[in-house]
């Protein structure tokens, strides 16, 4: 893929990555819910390798990728970007995964955090627009019901405001957080 830019190999590395999957129960290729945390990060002017791990920030966690291949093509921070906001192992339960990622928030960094909310914004937004058609037979498709997901975007909404305070998606996730519950 030589005379590609950096970003133009993060697009078909997590096309390529995300290529068989579904979001949850829609139809709706997987790939464009990276590609809008993407959009989101670009949009509010982060640096290229914040918008690339934006791109991949699914890729440790829901792919065959490893950490290696990450740093190897794209390099350590991109890398590290995306491991701060990956959980460490799907098999786990529901509660344990989720507060494993509102512990990681208290020490991410900016950029870490930053992903993370673009990331839960657009599932919210997701969620709304899935809400909007189906009510509450919505939460059947998840693994933990309203409550307990009411529960997880509140306190990760209450850990990023500690973090990145004014920043406009924080407000944004807020927004969704609100309509939804």
């Amino acid at each position: 893929m030589s005379g590609l830019t950096k970003l133009d190999r993060a697009i078909a590395f997590a096309a390529k990555a995300h290529k068989k999957q579904e979001r949850k129960a829609t139809g709706i290729p997987y790939i464009s819910h990276p590609f809008s945390v993407a959009m989101l990060l670009s949009q509010i002017g982060c640096s290229e390798d914040v918008v690339i791990a934006g791109l991949l920030h699914d890729t440790l966690e829901d792919t065959e990728t490893t950490y290696e291949q990450l740093q190897g093509e794209f390099g350590s921070t991109v890398a590290e970007y995306v491991l701060g906001c990956s959980e460490p192992d799907k098999s786990k339960p529901w509660q344990e995964r989720k507060q494993h990622t509102i512990q990681s928030i208290k020490r991410a960094s900016e950029e870490i955090c930053l992903i993370i909310c673009a990331d839960k914004l657009h599932n919210l937004r997701s969620m709304n627009s899935e809400y909007e058609v189906y009510g509450e037979a919505l939460w059947r498709r998840f693994n933990s019901g309203k409550n307990n997901q009411k529960w997880y975007y509140e306190t990760i909404y209450d850990e990023l405001s500690k973090k990145i305070a004014k920043n406009i998606l924080l407000k944004g996730l807020q927004n969704e957080i609100y309509k939804l519950f």
